[in-house]
């Protein structure tokens, strides 16, 4: 059908329907035209077949050709027609008409980089695009970034969005453009047409998106044939779970899991999926059952049965809408018809189309809710006229909107309410609202309507909505702040008038919130059940910055402010006249007050009290116009309050906040304390807390002191307690229960003393608080910088801190900045962070003497710490422990009153009678506390009064007169009477700073500047004194720490002199272990240049047996290979981490050939150890113990391990380290095999060399003619079987024969050989089986210990893979030390020598101890790749084999080249050393020749003019020789300077390697150049490995250099003319290994963050036909993008469903993996399927830290260093270790599933 209508268009028939289009038009027929034309062509193009229209069905060519059609037939046609001609023309003709634009209005796609201008934005909503940004003066700013959660555009060009510099250079081009109606400047005709088309396209969209009847379409669009088929929709809502979705579609459609979790898929992106086609009756049942399989919990998933031809004019429609945004972004003219279109009102009355839009938001799905808000963007957001209108009518619906909202299912952002923020945040239009509309009245009521309930004309809040539905009731909360975001700089009347009708609904919500949640002490019993309290502070939460945002509307104009001030004064009196208060007299030391008797221990009391804290907040701003308490204009008709009424609400909360400090409450619960705690918690303080104690503030600046502090003793229940003697009170108290129940009454008076004595610490600190914390703009003489100031000091002076702990510890304001960065470099410097951690900032020295003890917003731990970290300062600086108050500013006029508590009687009476019962030694109504904050309150008096003296003489303050007055009885007598006290010693510095300060404002009163000479004598006698004692103390203890530290030393000393063995097995407690060199242990130079190869080796560092301590059963045992087997503890894993071919992946295991390795290493088997030494039967039954308690839990209880015994895995028994076999650990070859050094046989390389060619020779000729005698082919190996030595030896001349006999004698001397243990040779093989399972089977094999299932030990790679892993994890030691720039020895970890000194050990053994004939096959084999005769099947050529594997193999193979039946396991030959010898110079050759073939000079490596050498010029004639002898053309001839550093540098890697081997073979220590770094390796690299310098000599015939070490011609020309050779260099350079070797990397990471951001953001889902991703991960060992985390790009592993990251490292890491997650910048570390972990990212922002999940916005940067630490974690193969660590610490991680990232 799709092919017929395509014919149908061909050869102009789209000219024949724009023909008739056009006589529609003309005819006023248009709609009718078209709307007939799209009746029959919709329905043939979409939903036509199951095929098409069930989602899972539809392939990516379905989807090209539907997209094809529908734009050929149904769009193409429209196009030509509304442009009367070529559409592509027309448009870029339109184009050009358009003025530059101003605005730049870039809809952001989800995960898109977004960046705020902190320094310049009027809010934070206010973003600029990557483009834009990168092109504007903000990138110099401080700026903040994030990703786009979708649905909002750039702001670029946009004025009321930023402060200055509103645009950048690209939008900067469209200043000074004349302003033109764009219509204007269409063409006429296309105008005209414009105006139809636009708006039939719109109106059908529309009308069909909103269509209900699903059985059938509207008349004017019903097809001529009707079809009967029907589909089931099913409908998204954010209810129901994925895994709900899915096992309801697999019952009611019958479907597999997989196709389930494909229709979940789209259904979760799209909100709409088809699931069922066919016939009424079946889509029906399918829509029944899924509606019943969802229904138990929750209400069931919307599903619909719809016809076919509604869902495809559904279709249609969704393109539709995308189509006119396609078209209006070409021309500004288009966009503006489109925009009056839309808002247009039809003559019939009807609502607009944007308005139909707005209030059927929620009946849309997904897709077509998000289309919609996109044009709205596109076309009306982007017209300021436009914006205006559709803001009028969305002001006028949002009661509506925000209703339907509420019963809607979909999150807010795709929701119509989530457009506020690009209408609400602009200042002029939201001003204009608000007088036009009465916007803030309209956002308040809703919100006020839908949470609350009118009774008796008061809103009572329901907690049950609040409770349920908050988070879908905040948003209004969210549309208030972006309305207040913008302080108007000018009022008029209408403006006043509508803000104050907004003021006064919000008075009442916080009128209906006043009181929230009172509590009652219980006493007796705990209460039963825990109360709601979250839902009250959420509230509080949300609408603390509107309120604050108001009361910074009301401060800038002042009738504003009274209006405001008034009505919160009014609501406060109306809240006092609903209680019933009881007022009562107290008398304090001949003063007496009338107070509210209220007991709050007894009484309900709230902690949340608004609108005292509103009116606190606008009293702060009467300063600014002149206005006090006590001004008549501030009430007008309202009679004024008393001070009394404004202290008693919130001296409640207080006073109940301090009770539940003193542990009197403890019975409330824990709900109670978490309200307490978020009273103090920084996110509410700002408007609960510091507002609280700012009306006491308030009413204590206008009580008569003496009466305020007795109401405060009142209201805290301290009448007793300051009246008459306190303590006879308790005695009386005690003496009165004792009658009854002694032991109950004891505790009783018990707790009636502490419950008091905390009472009163907490009294005292209130007063210091009420007094001191004056840093508050409006009651001190402050800045916001001083405020701000005060808190980084008090904060710095816990500890140092970082930069966003510092941030957490700051409130933020309505633009989330703290004004931290203004003040932090006034008062700290910042330490940079290393390699890890963070960078903190210090507090400098000299702000010290601003830190409070008692600083109000300390926590209680904050406090202690805070104490504690200045004590310790102070005595290793050697001052004086008093931390005295600190100077206070000045206080404001209207609050100059708080300094008269300090000097009223019963303020002087109350400190006094603290130390009057410190010096009595009866009393117990004190405390340490208690005298500390006494003392405190002094020194604050002593200060303000020194403080006013100096600054306003004037002002009468006399504290020093009234503490003296009483003679022996006054303050100051009390406080010298405390000298001395031991009771008090804590605090003796204090006091003694105290009475100096004392006696220095009392001087300074009496106007004598100076003491006289005798008190200045006992002034200074009285101080040195002190000061010798403080010394004298200092001086004994100093000697005492002295002393200790010997002890220990001596203790030290012995301990290791009794233990020496114990501290010479550190390490792996191998003492004897060659790896103790390799770890940089101290060693003797020899006196000649050490040699490691050869007859002529040096002699072995060490020759000792050596011992281990088992870490299971703490038993010594001497290592040897006849006595019980020891082991460490190891981890054998696949790896890709050294290859060059990257994506090349292990296709054919059971074909896979490891003995001949390829150089690109693409696959192999690493080995690492953690060190810890086990008795191979200790492990053994450690293992068996865990494998049995795990087979005995039930499957039920199982959770997910850090290891997987299923599959051999264990961890360490004493470090926890991931281990998954063991490593036997064998004595030094010396002390197992004879020293074959010592044997003298003369056997030149020629010689050697034509001895194995012959040997080559006669096994192929001998395999050749078995293949004859069988006549057939075979697809195998194949098999080299050895000659018998004699047949070989007979063929050489005398002396040759004699000396190759001798090389490969068996020694059979008596006590030549050791007897391998059983244990030990059972170790080695179980060792092989790991590397066997790991390398070749996925997921890898249990091993025998593992499930007792055994693999195949017959087949005979299972030993060569154990090579393998030793070669492999050789190398990539190699690789990591050249990555780091460390010397090659005296660099590895103890543990990495260890592991490869023991794996070279057990494999240099293993071949004597496997099947001689199979390892003589192996060794075979290897000589036929390195000495070609014949060409062979499945033999590659040179450049397709690793020399360096091919020097461990036939090291380990080489002494069974001629062995028979008859040779005895374990033997060895006598010309070892020799043979190491001369397979190192032969292979050596080869690798040189490999160099030479691979190489590729371009005229681009021009060389330097430098001196030719002989080298030079050798290395040159070689280079041209062997590339003719291959057949290559040279383009560029090299010069012998640079072939020769070419050579050097690519022969290095495999020198290094060799060298690293041998050492660990024979123990030969290294010489001194090879343990330094920055020196030439290559010469001593050679001499240690006995190669000639010049190893061109090894490729030249009759050189004098070469010793006789050159490999023949004849060898040459079969290397380089072997079939294969032509073929690989053909190829190209791509394919060929490059030389020399680099180390791989990780992928590099651009600098700025924001380019990864970026990369990701285009970046789309492979599986969702263009889709964002909503987690994309990049692959950090590939570079490859990945859509992780979701349903949409599961695939099988294993018959099991993975992710896209688990799925990825199986074909490119080897079941490990390393990624970025983009829009979390973190670090994701995967090994296998169900084991992962979190990690840091390497990016970090100026303050040395990482943002995860981009919370902060900080400019995040590469840093380097954290970088490579990834690199080493990588390439040391520790991903698997640190992920076992971390899950293995966090239990949390164990819950995560992992196999779905």
């Amino acid at each position: 059908m799709a092919a017929k209508i395509a014919g149908n268009l061909e050869g102009g028939n789209v000219s024949i329907i724009v023909q008739q289009l056009q006589g529609a038009y003309e005819r006023g027929q248009l709609k009718n035209a078209l709307y007939q034309y799209w009746a029959q062509q919709v329905p043939k193009i979409f939903f036509t077949s199951a095929e098409v229209a069930i989602s899972t069905q539809r392939t990516h060519d379905a989807v090209q050709a539907e997209e094809k059609l529908s734009r050929d037939v149904l769009f193409e046609p429209l196009e030509w027609f509304l442009c009367g001609g070529n559409p592509a023309a027309v448009f870029q003709q339109l184009q050009s008409l358009n003025n530059p634009p101003q605005l730049c209005g870039k809809v952001f796609k989800v995960g898109e980089p977004t960046y705020s201008c902190r320094d310049c934005c009027a809010d934070p909503t206010c973003v600029f695009c990557i483009e834009c940004f990168n092109k504007s003066t903000h990138k110099t700013h401080r700026y903040r970034m994030s990703t786009s959660g979708g649905g909002g555009y750039c702001d670029c060009g946009d004025v009321e969005a930023w402060k200055q510099d509103p645009w950048c250079d690209i939008h900067k081009q469209g200043l000074g453009q004349q302003s033109q109606n764009p219509i204007e400047k269409l063409p006429k005709d296309v105008a005209a047409r414009a105006w139809e088309v636009l708006k039939i396209a719109l109106q059908y969209a529309v009308d069909i998106l909103l269509w209900e009847q699903m059985d059938g379409l509207p008349q004017d669009l019903e097809p001529s044939v009707q079809q009967n088929t029907y589909v089931t929709m099913l409908f998204n809502d954010e209810i129901h779970t994925y895994e709900q979705v899915i096992n309801a579609l697999t019952r009611a459609i019958s479907c597999q899991q997989k196709e389930a979790v494909e229709f979940a898929t789209v259904v979760d992106r799209e909100g709409r999926s088809s699931v069922r086609y066919g016939n009424r009756k079946s889509c029906d049942q399918a829509r029944s059952i899924i509606q019943r399989s969802t229904s138990l919990r929750s209400k069931p998933l919307k599903v619909e049965v719809m016809h076919t031809s509604v869902c495809a004019h559904q279709a249609f429609a969704q393109k539709v809408l995308n189509w006119l945004g396609q078209v209006v972004n070409h021309s500004d003219g288009l966009r503006h018809i489109l925009c009056t279109t839309a808002l247009q009102q039809p003559p019939t009355g009807d609502l607009c189309v944007v308005e139909r839009l707005m209030l059927a938001d929620t009946a849309l799905w997904k897709i077509a809710r998000v289309q919609c808000h996109q044009i709205m963007m596109g076309s009306l957001l982007m017209d300021q006229e436009s914006k205006k209108q559709f803001s009028v009518l969305y002001t006028r619906n949002y009661p509506q909107v925000q209703m339907d909202f509420m019963a809607d299912d979909h999150d807010h952002g795709v929701s119509i309410i989530s457009l506020s923020v690009q209408i609400f945040t602009v200042p002029t239009l939201a001003r204009y609202l608000i007088m036009e509309h009465d916007l803030l009245a309209i956002v308040i009521r809703t919100f006020l309507e839908q949470c609350a309930s009118c009774r008796h004309g008061r809103y009572l809040l329901d907690r049950e909505k609040l409770q349920k539905n908050f988070r879908r009731l905040q948003f209004p909360l969210l549309d208030l702040k972006y309305v207040l975001s913008m302080v108007p700089d000018q009022w008029n009347d209408q403006l006043k008038r509508k803000f104050m009708n907004g003021f006064k609904i919000m008075a009442e919500l916080l009128t209906s919130m006043q009181g929230m949640d009172s509590v009652t002490r219980q006493v007796g019993q705990h209460i039963e059940m825990e109360p709601e309290w979250e839902s009250a502070f959420n509230l509080q939460i949300k609408l603390a910055p509107a309120v604050a945002m108001m009361a910074g509307w009301c401060a800038t104009d002042k009738m504003v402010l009274i209006d405001a001030f008034r009505i919160a004064v009014k609501a406060l009196l109306e809240i006092s006249q609903l209680d019933t208060v009881k007022k009562c007299k107290r008398r304090v030391c001949d003063q007496e007050a009338i107070v509210v008797d209220y007991t709050v221990s007894r009484e309900p009391v709230s902690i949340h009290l608004p609108i005292c804290r509103l009116l606190a907040g606008l009293y702060l701003q009467l300063g600014k116009y002149g206005l006090t308490f006590n001004s008549p204009e501030l009430y007008g008709p309202l009679q004024p309050p008393i001070a009394m009424d404004l202290l008693e609400q919130p001296l409640k909360t207080l006073v109940m906040i301090a009770q539940v400090h003193a542990e009197m409450w403890k019975r409330n619960g824990y709900s109670l304390f978490h309200q307490v705690y978020y009273y103090h918690n920084v996110r509410c303080r700002s408007e609960m807390q510091d507002k609280d104690i700012i009306m006491l503030q308030v009413a204590c600046a206008q009580m008569d002191p003496n009466q305020f502090l007795i109401a405060l003793l009142n209201k805290f229940e301290l009448m007793n307690w300051i009246e008459g003697d306190f303590d006879d009170f308790i005695r009386l108290f005690f003496y009165g229960r004792r009658r009854d129940v002694t032991e109950k009454g004891s505790s009783a008076t018990d707790d009636l003393l502490r419950f008091t004595n905390s009472l009163v610490e907490e009294f005292l600190n209130f007063l210091i608080i009420i007094i001191g914390e004056r840093y508050v703009p409006g009651i001190g003489q402050v800045s916001s910088e001083d405020m701000v100031k005060r808190e980084v000091i008090h904060q710095l002076c816990i500890s140092p801190m970082a930069h966003s702990d510092l941030s957490k510890a700051l409130p933020e304001n309505h633009k989330h900045e703290t004004g931290m960065e203004a003040v932090i470099a006034d008062v700290s410097t910042f330490k940079k962070p290393g390699v890890t951690g963070m960078g903190r900032y210090e507090l400098k020295p000299e702000f010290y003497k601003d830190y409070n003890p008692f600083f109000y917003h300390y926590t209680r731990a904050d406090q202690s710490k805070a104490k504690e970290a200045q004590l310790k300062r102070k005595k290793q600086e050697g001052e004086s422990t008093a931390c005295p108050p600190p100077e206070m500013p000045a206080l404001s006029k209207e609050f100059s009153g708080l300094v008269n508590v300090l000097e009223c009687d019963v303020f002087v009476h109350t400190i006094r009678t603290v130390f009057r019962r410190v010096n009595s030694s009866r009393s117990r109504s004190w405390t340490e506390a208690m005298v500390h904050r006494a003392l405190h309150l002094v020194g604050m008096a002593l200060n303000e009064e020194k403080r006013l003296y100096q600054t306003s003489p004037y002002i009468r303050f006399n504290f020093v007169k009234k503490a003296t007055e009483g003679g022996s009885n006054s303050l100051y007598s009390a406080l010298h009477d405390l000298l001395g006290k031991p009771r008090i010693q804590n605090h003796a510095d204090l006091l003694t700073w105290a009475i100096d300060r004392f006696d220095e404002v009392k001087a300074l009163k009496e106007q004598k500047q100076v003491m006289s000479d005798a008190q200045k004598a006992k002034k200074v006698s009285s101080k040195s004194k002190t000061d010798a004692e403080r010394k004298k103390k200092a001086e004994a203890a100093r000697k005492r720490r002295e002393k200790i530290l010997a002890q220990m030393s001596d203790m030290q000393k012995s301990f290791i002199r009794d233990n020496l063995e114990l501290f010479e097995a550190t390490g792996t407690e191998l003492s004897s272990s060659p790896s103790m060199e390799v770890e940089g242990s101290p060693m003797v130079a020899p006196s000649q240049y050490p040699v490691a190869v050869g007859p002529d080796r040096s002699p072995a560092t060490h020759v000792t047996l050596t011992t281990s301590t088992c870490i299971l059963c703490q038993e010594d045992q001497e290592v040897s290979v006849g006595n019980k087997c020891v082991v460490l503890a190891a981890y054998v894993q696949r790896s890709t981490a050294l290859s060059k071919s990257r994506g090349r992946v292990l296709e054919d295991p059971d074909k896979y050939d490891p003995l001949l390795v390829s150089p690109d290493l693409y696959h192999g088997v690493h080995t690492s150890t953690c060190g810890h030494v086990m008795h191979a039967d200790c492990w053994q039954r450690f293992y068996e113990a865990i494998v049995a308690k795990e087979q005995r839990r039930a499957l039920r209880f199982r959770h997910i391990l850090s290891y997987e015994v299923d599959r051999g895995e264990f961890l360490c028994p004493l470090c926890e380290t991931l281990s998954n076999t063991v490593i036997p650990i064998l004595p030094p070859s010396t002390t197992i095999q004879p020293d074959s050094v010592s044997v003298d046989i003369s056997l030149s390389f020629s010689d050697w060399l034509d001895g194995l060619k012959k040997t080559v020779e006669a096994s192929q000729r001998a395999m050749m003619k078995e293949e004859e005698d069988k006549m057939e082919s075979s697809d195998d190996l194949p098999v080299l079987s050895p000659c018998p030595l004699p047949s070989i030896t007979k063929n050489m001349a005398e002396m040759a024969a004699q000396g190759f006999q001798q090389l490969f004698e068996y020694m059979t001397e008596t006590g030549a050989q050791a007897p391998y243990s059983d244990s030990v040779k059972e170790m080695m093989k179980l060792f092989s089986r790991a590397t066997y399972t790991n390398m070749l089977h996925d997921p890898p094999l249990p091993t025998k210990f593992g499930l007792g299932l055994d693999p195949n030990d017959d087949d005979d790679r299972v030993p060569i893979t154990a090579w393998g892993t030793c070669a492999y994890t050789i190398r990539t030691l190699e690789w990591l030390l050249r990555d780091q720039g460390k010397p090659l020895f005296g660099s590895l970890s103890s543990r990495q020598a260890d592991c490869i000194t023991a794996l070279v050990r057990v494999v240099t053994v293993s071949g004597s101890l496997s099947d001689p004939q199979t390892i003589s096959k192996s060794a075979l084999r290897l000589l036929s790749a390195l000495l070609p005769q014949e060409p062979m099947k499945n033999v590659p050529c040179i450049l397709d084999v690793d020399m360096f594997f091919t020097l461990v193999f036939l090291h380990v193979t080489f002494p069974s080249l001629y062995c028979d039946e008859n040779t005895a396991a374990g033997g060895t030959i006598r010309g070892l050393a020799l043979n190491d010898k001369h397979l190192l110079h032969l292979i050596t050759a080869t690798h040189l020749v490999q160099i030479l073939l691979a190489a590729n000079f371009s005229s681009a490596d021009a060389p330097m003019d430098t001196e030719e050498t002989a080298e030079g010029s050798a290395w040159v004639k070689l280079f041209m020789a062997v590339r003719k002898e291959a057949g290559l053309q040279t383009a560029v001839i090299p010069s012998g300077w640079q072939l020769q550093t070419y050579v050097r540098e690519s022969v290095l890697p495999f020198l290094r390697c060799s060298a690293l081997f041998f050492h660990c073979h024979t123990g030969v220590q290294s010489s001194a150049e090879l343990q330094e770094s920055g020196v030439s390796e290559f010469e001593p690299l050679c001499q240690y490995l006995a190669l000639p310098p010049d190893l061109s000599s090894l490729l030249q015939q009759n050189s004098d250099v070469g010793n006789g070490y050159s490999v023949p011609h004849t060898i040459h020309s079969k290397w380089c003319q072997y079939p294969g050779i032509k073929e690989s260099l053909a190829s190209g350079p791509a394919s060929l290994v490059k030389y020399p070797i680099a180390v791989n990397k990780l992928v590099p990471l651009p600098q700025d963050y924001s380019d990864v951001i970026n990369k990701g953001s285009v970046f789309t889902c492979p599986r969702s036909d263009g889709d964002d991703s909503r987690a994309p991960t990049m692959c950090l060992v590939c570079g490859q993008m990945l859509c992780s985390q979701s349903y949409c790009c599961q695939t099988d592993l294993d018959g099991e469903p993975v992710g896209a990251c688990t799925a990825h490292i199986y074909t490119c890491g080897a079941g490990v993996g390393i990624f970025l997650r983009v829009r979390e910048c973190q670090i994701l570390l995967l090994t296998g399927k169900t084991k992962g972990c979190f990690y840091p990212s390497p990016y970090l922002d100026d303050y040395g830290e990482h943002d995860q999940g981009l919370r902060r916005g900080n400019p995040l940067y590469l840093c380097q260093e954290r970088y490579k630490k990834l690199q080493k974690l990588w390439l040391s193969h520790s991903i698997p270790e640190e992920v076992v660590h971390f899950m293995e610490a966090n239990a949390s991680f164990a819950t995560i599933e992992w196999q779905h990232l």
